[in-house]
């Protein structure tokens, strides 16, 4: 359990360029064939402009667009002195439309990708806000013709009337786009909206370029003539683009155009930097002659103002707005960056503004009002989200028919993931906000990732005090209270290190030993950390009555023994590596993104919703789409909430997420009883030994009372037999024998996708194999995400454990433990629980009475499980494990 050097060889196992790597195409395995399911999860091409060098191209279109703007302000404070400058001065605001649209499509700007109902299912609109790049070309394409409208005619009345023709024909035109866009989104390819704007914008161009060209042949100027070649450039490039060509290559240097010229007075070695040149060409050049052009034209036809549509007052107002209303929402965004959200925010203990011993005693020395805004925000955030409500049963509804493969979107680099959710309302509003809202706390200019180290205060109970202020409604119920089974300060000492590993939220990880146990979370001693942390890693071992014997220290190098002066340190160091490793990699990576999304991704592309098996799977997979497409902005990106919690570097989170995905993928077994994650769920050696001879019923039992650290075993255990129970049987009523199973040519294509992400699920040969599969999953959806997902026990006393270790301290500094019970509360919003009438979602058809009165015995059945923890835990347990209680448990990662 090594990462890989960042610097690995190509041919190394799991290199840099397998590194983020979900690996969705499938993997034959014996019995299997091979069955490319990424080609379902590839971004489609037809969301991308079609150009082989975006960087540059990107940069030469984007930066036109920006010059052009400035020249439009300019213009448009300087007077505009006649028609024909009044239509560049259209067509450069034409431009910025154009440019702003391509950035949306090219997916520079990743926002407004909403989803509409349609008769045939769900539609994307991807980038709705890459309509502006159609209606800019339209717009674009009636300056022009207004242009020649002016420039052609001597009577004022049929200018009026050909510039009247042409606003309708762009006003008809954008309507066209604009209904395009609302019906169908993207099932009209983007090349193919881009060829029918160019069909308007092609002519009338021409058009103008026939009309300054005799213009010129009729009373000269050398600007003219100049704006007339720079016209044929850019429509032979427009024309070209659509071919699949270029007359600019931007990777070589060579064609014609801006670069040739380039080439020719500066050399070939400035070829690569093409693009600057085009931005000089397209973005300043061209304007400036096209406006010196047309003032040179208003000059020689001395008629001034009024000859065409729209009127010259108001595109002047119209222009006035364009370019202040910008200017006015950025002043307006930053003051409520400034002014607004400190304030809004600034208060997130309750204490009120400037503390006091009114408000409690804790307040007077309450230090949150020196954290980051940041962190001041998505506390807040967090809170306001919650409404108190608990949704029930009825919040799950039936499968919708929806297109398949559903859209899917690409997270971070190697992982993508669905992004509709039928389980979701289609708010176009909430959408947007969302969209608009992460992006604007991702942006490093405004929230930078600072670690400020901010002391707690020294009075008595002031700790624990002000964190119980900052949970509030939202702390969740715990798994395991620490406080009340060991009693003090549980976690500090001794004996909460071995309740942690034996009972609390590191249990899955401990495992045998020749002379005891060990939890082992030293796979995180190779992820680099930001300056001024320690890094993560450590390893506790344990001797056979499971008391601490000592913990290797990774960034100390050393082993340290209950006693030695690092001790106390060290089990802090080891205590935060825990709760990093288990939230980053077992509870987010592995159990979210991996396992939670594999399982709901298959069963939506692959099964219909008539099928029984996406029916039995419906209350297992709600919500999982949604939540986890919220996890990549809040947790998983760069500059996300958990990379501000955390100490690591963006390289460390980029390799930790990459090590977690492939190491799931390589190790996660469903089909396996005896396997938790990637770790062993078993008895301890001498349980085992003792109780093979009694009954299987009685095996759970004998286990549990022969050897008391076997609790979270033996729980886990029962609970995973009343799933398999479930499972059989409902797997029973649809499926006679094997047979059975082999013919249903769905479930096949369903199974593919499956071992597509996890080579370790076995062939579909019998219907013991799916029962065994799916138990696993169900079993990892609802206990396995409720275990790891309890951190709040262990963080909320920053002295229990953090999320960044400073070296010398042994307890996390005042940011560090809000961001980290942050991401703890965040499991506090309630969702359905896993106890509860689901049975609306089957078929109505024959095996109706079966299927409702199978599900009304497993809740039967959770219930004497849950009475039987309970039971345990009121004994003589050394640890009262609640991991397995199924009155603790959701349906689904739904949250």
């Amino acid at each position: 359990q090594t990462l890989p050097p960042r610097d690995a060889p190509p041919a190394a196992p799991r290199a840099r360029a397998a590194q983020w790597q979900v690996e969705a195409a499938v993997r034959p395995s014996p019995g299997q064939g091979s069955c490319d399911y990424s080609a379902s999860d590839r971004p489609s091409e037809d969301l991308e402009l079609r150009n082989e060098h975006d960087d540059e191209a990107m940069y030469a279109y984007y930066g036109a667009g920006l010059v052009n703007i400035v020249l439009g302000v300019l213009v448009s404070l300087f007077g505009i002195p006649g028609e024909a400058s009044l239509s560049v001065g259209i067509f450069t605001a034409a431009e910025a439309l154009i440019v702003l649209g391509w950035f949306c499509l090219s997916q520079r700007l990743a926002f407004g990708a909403l989803y509409v109902k349609g008769d045939a299912g769900i539609i994307r609109v991807q980038s709705w806000l890459g309509l502006l790049h159609y209606l800019g070309q339209a717009i674009a394409a009636f300056s022009w013709l207004r242009l020649h409208a002016v420039v052609t005619h001597a009577d004022d009345a049929r200018a009026r009337a050909e510039s009247a023709s042409a606003l309708r024909l762009c006003f008809g035109v954008m309507a066209i786009f604009v209904g395009a866009f609302a019906v169908f989104g993207t099932v009209i390819p983007t090349h193919m909206l881009q060829a029918a704007a160019c069909v308007l914008f092609v002519p009338a161009a021409a058009k103008s370029w026939i009309a300054i060209a005799m213009f010129w042949w009729r009373h000269g100027g050398v600007l003219v003539l100049a704006a007339c070649a720079f016209i044929a450039f850019w429509v032979g490039q427009v024309i070209a683009e659509q071919r699949g060509m270029s007359l600019i290559d931007y990777e070589a240097g060579s064609g014609i155009g801006v670069t040739l010229l380039a080439r020719g007075l500066l050399g070939a070695e400035a070829a690569p930097h093409a693009w600057k040149y085009e931005v000089f060409a397209r973005g300043f050049l061209a304007p400036s002659v096209y406006f010196a052009a047309a003032a040179h034209i208003d000059r020689v036809q001395g008629r001034g103002l009024g000859r065409a549509y729209p009127s010259e007052l108001f595109m002047r107002r119209a222009l006035r707005f364009k370019h202040s209303a910008p200017v006015l929402l950025a002043l307006a965004l930053a003051a409520i960056h400034s002014f607004a959200i400190p304030r809004s925010f600034g208060d997130i203990t309750g204490c009120g503004e400037g503390g006091g011993e009114a408000a409690g005693p804790e307040c007077a020395v309450d230090p949150t009002g020196g954290l980051d805004q940041y962190t001041k925000v998505y506390f807040s955030i967090i809170h306001l989200l919650d409404d108190g409500s608990q949704p029930g049963p009825s919040f799950v509804q039936a499968p919708n028919r929806t297109v398949q493969p559903l859209p899917k979107e690409q997270v971070v680099p190697g992982l993508v993931l669905p992004s509709y959710d039928e389980d979701e309302g289609l708010v176009t509003s909430r959408a947007l906000a969302n969209q608009a809202f992460s992006g604007y706390v991702k942006d490093g200019r405004l929230y930078p990732l600072e670690d400020l180290d901010l002391p707690w205060p020294e009075k008595d109970g002031a700790i624990k005090a002000l964190m119980g202020r900052l949970s509030g409604s939202l702390a969740p119920a715990e798994l395991y209270d620490y406080d009340a089974n060991i009693g003090g300060d549980s976690l500090i000492g001794d004996a909460g290190l071995a309740h942690l590993c034996f009972a609390g939220l590191g249990a899955h990880v401990t495992r045998r030993t020749a002379d005891g146990y060990e939890a082992d979370f030293t796979y995180l001693a190779p992820l680099t950390v930001r300056p001024g942390f320690e890094r993560y890693g450590a390893k506790a071992t344990f001797d056979a009555a499971a008391r601490p014997v000592s913990i290797w220290w990774s960034h100390g190098e050393k082993e340290v023994r209950p006693g030695d002066a690092a001790w106390t340190h060290a089990k802090f160091a080891f205590r935060s590596s825990l709760l990093t490793g288990v939230t980053l990699k077992d509870h987010l990576a592995a159990t979210h993104l991996t396992i939670a999304a594999t399982l709901v991704s298959a069963s939506r592309d692959h099964l219909p919703a008539t099928h029984p098996l996406r029916r039995l799977l419906k209350p297992f997979t709600y919500r999982t789409i949604a939540v986890n497409r919220a996890a990549g902005p809040l947790l998983v990106h760069e500059l996300s909430l958990l990379h501000h919690t955390v100490a690591l570097d963006a390289a460390g989170l980029e390799a930790g997420f990459a090590f977690a995905f492939n190491r799931t993928r390589d190790t996660f077994d469903p089909a396996n009883p005896a396997r938790f994650l990637e770790y062993p769920l078993e008895y301890p050696l001498s349980s085992a030994a003792e109780c093979a001879a009694t009954p299987p019923s009685s095996q759970a039992a004998c286990a549990d009372e022969a050897d008391e650290l076997a609790a979270f075993a033996a729980d886990g255990t029962r609970y995973r037999a009343a799933v398999r129970e479930y499972v059989g049987r409902y797997v029973g009523i649809y499926y006679a024998d094997d047979a059975a199973v082999g013919s249903d040519v769905v479930l096949a294509s369903f199974w593919a996708a499956l071992v597509a992400h996890f080579p370790r699920i076995p062939p579909l040969s019998s219907r013991e194999a799916l029962v065994e599969v799916l138990t696993g999953f169900v079993f990892h959806v609802t206990a396995g995400h409720r275990h790891v997902g309890a951190a709040y026990s262990a963080v909320k006393d920053p002295r229990y454990a953090g999320a960044k270790i400073r070296p010398g301290r042994d307890m996390s500094d005042v940011q560090a433990a809000v961001q980290v019970l942050a991401i703890a509360l965040v499991t506090g919003f309630k969702q359905p629980m896993l106890l509860g009438d689901y049975s609306h979602v089957f078929l109505r058809d024959g095996h109706r009475n079966a299927t409702r009165a199978l599900w009304s015995d497993f809740q039967a059945k959770l219930l004497q499980v849950s009475a039987e923890v309970d039971e345990r835990n009121r004994g003589p347990r050394r640890f009262k494990v609640r991991a397995f209680d199924p009155r603790e448990m959701a349906t689904s990662v739904s949250i």
